[in-house]
């Protein structure tokens, strides 16, 4: 069933930045993340009665790390995301901004501590190898 997830979210997550290219013809990248975000709010309320297993437990802690990442991500990541597909092919712009993973990887091992691998080591050269082969 977790693969299925993963496929279902590889098909979402492909399928959105070619309804945002579309929809960036005619508005702002600023428009575009407010409609996205009250879309999102509107389908977390909808949601939440389905999924009401999940209870909601955080800390002040949490609180404020999610907050932080919703800003880094949500608002000025897709900002910044929605300026660039504005402006550039989008497959341009979806294949570099996926680079995310390099950073995260970077900062897992500066940051969080975790080991420094090989294979690691090889998956961070692929990335920078997929995106000079993209550009």
């Amino acid at each position: 069933m977790a693969y299925f997830f993963i496929f279902l979210t590889v098909v979402l997550w492909g399928l959105a930045p070619i309804l945002d290219k579309f929809a960036l013809k005619e508005a702002s990248p600023f428009s575009g993340l407010i409609i996205r975000t009250l879309a999102v709010a509107g389908g977390l309320l909808f949601l939440y009665p389905v999924f009401f297993k999940y209870k909601i437990k955080v800390t002040a802690s949490s609180i404020f790390l999610f907050a932080l990442s919703g800003l880094c991500a949500g608002l000025l990541g897709m900002i910044t995301y929605y300026s660039a597909l504005k402006k550039l092919p989008t497959s341009v712009v979806v294949p570099l901004c996926s680079t995310y993973p390099l950073i995260s990887a970077i900062l897992g091992i500066l940051v969080l501590k975790e080991e420094f691998t090989l294979l690691r080591f090889i998956g961070i050269i692929l990335i920078i190898s997929g995106v000079w082969l993209v550009k």
